[in-house]
């Protein structure tokens, strides 16, 4: 068991252990067993437990070190998430450009090289980076794709760093204290989206959730919120993503009628909120929540008849981006249309140079023991140069960056967040002057 979930997990060990022994088969069991169930394949004591401790990584393995930060990015320029890929793309590089303009990572330039995690790319991806000698990989966006390549990185002695994993299984998992995010987890975002429901004065929910590591979470997260909101659940169904008619995925929530329906989905949502709309269930007399992985424009593009989204909201992390920010994106790719998930990975890439600064090595277990310490506790700064000089004064650091504030926990993920609520308008498209911006805790769960 790593360390650092030993430390966090006391309390709950035993309940834990049945379900530790693969951190990612509760999900498995849920997709086999439970294609209309609520079966609860996770613990949300334990999730909760773990979070809610502060400490630093141990990790156990011993890292190389070659002199110099190396760093590969695992994401999406293919597959179904490659329309969050070109902030992420842009992110990773303009963080590596800063840190290299302002001399580097202990006397050296950071290298950094690209990689894939679409359809069929990221085993390879993961391989290319481990035989170049990558210390830390930025990635996947994908649960799924994350989950698929975490053995293969994490036994390396590599450090894992995703800036768009949002399960809560990742709380939990047997990581060796190598996995780190700079995403909230489903906890904070499922807070977000039941109360939605519960200010629209929803007495009954459905939930409609891909039949994946992504969707079984969130969906976990959003039934459990609501249930401890007085919000009866009146059916839960994860669909196949591949399923070839939405229809048999719709009937069971139209039979349902629900005051409020949450679809957790990727692109394939446009697809099953048509099959909805052909059936009468439609947000002119429903309230409909969307999540991160569907809370795009992309979703109304199919859709011809105007106001057929109108109201419409979802969530995803998010903080209030600043102008100068967005602008230094698109001046490194200019065909960004927005900067989702961009946040996140620069800063993701920046706290790992900062980490590698405090420890004075490229070694991958070591940089881990100092990335939760430099988001939290120190004395506030905002961006490489600044944190940095304070590192070589002696001084802890509190790195809070263009993703908002951080503060890791001991399973090295965020503490608090900030959550964009959005709403579609008339044209079907987010209306982006009805954003608002929610600010949550684990804490408060």
């Amino acid at each position: 068991m790593s360390q650092r979930r030993a430390r966090a997990g006391t309390r709950c060990a035993q309940r834990r252990s049945a379900r530790l022994t693969a951190v990612f088969l509760g999900f498995t069991l849920l997709a086999a067993a439970c294609s209309e169930g609520s079966d609860d394949a996770l613990d949300a004591e334990a999730v909760l437990a773990a979070d809610r401790e502060i400490g630093d990584a141990n990790p156990s393995c011993e890292g190389a070190s070659d002199g110099v930060l190396s760093i590969g990015s695992l994401l999406p320029h293919t597959g179904e998430l490659a329309v969050l890929g070109p902030p992420m793309f842009a992110a990773a590089e303009l963080a590596v450009g800063d840190i290299n303009a302002a001399g580097g990572v202990n006397g050296q330039p950071v290298a950094y090289r690209r990689g894939d995690e679409g359809t069929g790319h990221a085993a390879a991806t993961v391989d290319e980076h481990l035989a170049a000698g990558v210390d830390a990989i930025v990635g996947a966006a994908s649960t799924s794709v994350s989950e698929s390549q975490f053995d293969t990185i994490i036994g390396a002695c590599k450090i894992m760093f995703s800036p768009a994993n949002t399960g809560a299984n990742f709380t939990i998992a047997e990581d060796d204290d190598l996995y780190f995010r700079t995403a909230p987890s489903d906890v904070l975002q499922g807070q977000v989206l039941a109360q939605l429901a519960v200010e629209d004065g929803a007495g009954t929910a459905a939930i409609l959730a891909r039949d994946d590591a992504y969707g079984q979470s969130l969906a976990f997260f959003v039934r459990h919120q609501l249930e401890a909101q007085g919000v009866e659940i009146a059916t839960q169904r994860l669909y196949d993503p591949e399923g070839n008619d939405p229809g048999d995925d719709v009937d069971p929530i139209v039979d349902a009628d629900p005051d409020a329906l949450y679809l957790i989905g990727y692109a394939e949502t446009s697809g099953l909120l048509q099959a909805l709309a052909a059936e009468g269930f439609t947000a002119a007399t429903k309230k409909i929540y969307l999540a991160d992985g569907n809370t795009s424009n992309t979703v109304g593009e199919s859709f011809t008849e105007a106001g057929a989204l109108a109201g419409i909201r979802g969530t995803y992390p998010a903080a209030q981006v600043a102008a100068a920010f967005t602008t230094r994106l698109t001046r490194v790719d200019p065909t960004l249309v927005d900067v989702v998930y961009g946040p996140e990975t620069y800063d993701a890439v920046v706290i790992t140079a900062l980490a590698a600064t405090a420890a004075g090595t490229d070694r991958p277990d070591e940089i881990a023991r100092h990335i939760n310490e430099v988001t939290r506790g120190g004395t506030a700064c905002i961006n490489f140069v600044q944190c940095r000089d304070l590192l070589a004064s002696g001084t802890d650091i509190d790195y809070n960056g263009p993703s908002g504030l951080l503060d890791f926990t001991l399973p090295g993920e965020p503490s608090t967040a900030t959550i964009a609520v959005l709403t579609f308008g008339q044209d079907n498209h987010i209306d982006t002057t009805a954003t608002q911006y929610r600010n949550v805790a684990i804490s408060d769960a």
